[in-house]
Parts: C-alpha cells; sequence; structure tokens
C-alpha cells in the first residue's frame, strides 16, 4: 500500500503541485572558459554567450553586465554575467571571471607565512609583536588574496581566540609586479570594527634571494610595519 501512495504521489505534474522545470528557465551557454586571462594592456575581447528557451533562440534578450568594469591596465579579477528572463519571470545566469594579469610573473607567494620579530605597529612606540600568521592565495599571476594585511595584529595579537567569530582582520588582494613590488589592489573591509573600515595603504616589496615579504600597511589610522616569512 505504501508502495502505491508513493508512485502516486510522484506521477503528478509540475505545474499542478506549483513547481517549475528546467524548461520554464531560460538557458545561458558561455562561450570559451569561465576563467579567463587577459594580459595587462592588452584589450580585453570577450567571448560572449548565447541563450535559449525551449529550444528557440532566445539570445536577443540576453543582458551582458561588468564589462565597462574592466580595467585592463589594473592588475585584478573582474566578473562579466550574461543573464536573461523568460516570459514567465524565470532568470538564469552564468559569471565569467577575466584575470587581468600580466603572465610573466612567475613568483607564487601562496602559503601561509608567519610575521617576523622585526613587525611593528610603528604609531604605538614601535609595540612589536611576532609568531602570527598569514595566509596567502594564488589566483592568477602575479595576483594574491591576503587573509590580513595587518598580519593578524588584531584578530590573533590582540584579541586572539576568544573572539574568533569576529571579523577583524582586513583581507584583500595584491598584486605582485615583475620587479618584486606589492601593490594593493583591494581591501575588504573588517566588519566587526565600528565603521568596517578597510586597510587604506599597503606598500612593499619580495625579496627573492631571503623569500622575505616586508610592506608597509595603514588601517583605522594605525601604521604597521610587516615582515613575512614563510
Amino acid at each position: 500500500m505504501l508502495a502505491m501512495i508513493t508512485m502516486a504521489g510522484c506521477s503528478g505534474d509540475l505545474a499542478s503541485e506549483g513547481l517549475t522545470s528546467v524548461d520554464d528557465y531560460p538557458k545561458v551557454i558561455m562561450n570559451g572558459d569561465k576563467f579567463t586571462i587577459s594580459p595587462i594592456g592588452q584589450q580585453y575581447q570577450d567571448a560572449g554567450a548565447s541563450v535559449t528557451f525551449q529550444g528557440q533562440d532566445y539570445t536577443s534578450k540576453m543582458v551582458t553586465s561588468g564589462l565597462s568594469d574592466i580595467d585592463i591596465n589594473k592588475a585584478n579579477l573582474y566578473y562579466v554575467t550574461y543573464s536573461a528572463t523568460g516570459p514567465n519571470g524565470y532568470k538564469w545566469s552564468e559569471k565569467r571571471t577575466v584575470a587581468v594579469c600580466d603572465p610573466s610573473v612567475t613568483t607564487d607567494l601562496a602559503g601561509t607565512w608567519t610575521v617576523q620579530p622585526a613587525s611593528n605597529r610603528t604609531d604605538n612606540n614601535g609595540e612589536t609583536f611576532t609568531g602570527c600568521t598569514v595566509t596567502i592565495k594564488y589566483l592568477c599571476p602575479g595576483v594574491f588574496k591576503i587573509s590580513d594585511y595587518l598580519a593578524g595584529y588584531y584578530q590573533q595579537h590582540i584579541y586572539g581566540p576568544d573572539y574568533a567569530s569576529y571579523n577583524l582582520s582586513f583581507s584583500g588582494i595584491f598584486s605582485l609586479t615583475k620587479d618584486n613590488k606589492l601593490e594593493m589592489i583591494t581591501s575588504d573591509p573588517a566588519t566587526s570594527f565600528t565603521g568596517s573600515p578597510k586597510c587604506t595603504s599597503f606598500v612593499g616589496s619580495y625579496d627573492p634571494d631571503t623569500q622575505t615579504i616586508t610592506y608597509d600597511a595603514v588601517a583605522r589610522a594605525h601604521t604597521f610595519h610587516i615582515v613575512l616569512k614563510q
């Protein structure tokens, strides 16, 4: 009896049950790869996309956004979104990541870095701190994500594990140039501080001989000198 009830429950059509099927959505098909590298300084040519709806071409209804945000002279990750809304109001979208970067930069800084004794908060009588860790993630040639520009000063050194659930880190994306200079691209807000401040300055370099990252950063109107080694 239970089997019969189950079968009956599955026999109803989606429309009668207030549900939708895949056919109710326009289908966005991207040309090319979802992640593409565009050499810095060169014009970006987007591969585009097409749309079908219930087997028919629907590309004329597609909306493309994000192309105007791409700065070919600034290393960063940019996003191009292709979307379409069917006559029934259902929407579908696909997103491409465009990495504007310098493919000739082959140094990979990814990994866990440890704060060295020379690190300090320079505007607080040179208050030193060490032993904190920073995670750097490789995004594309010469572009990296850092877990905290301030190298754990607030999240690990000042507040510690009791405040692990708070966002006291100043993460962001930075670039490494061919001459090993470090430049900030973006900074994410440290949302647990009043006003959700960001890192406002980040200038430094990488020494391939000693495998050391050295930089100065500013956040919350405080200045930090950071030295990192793996």
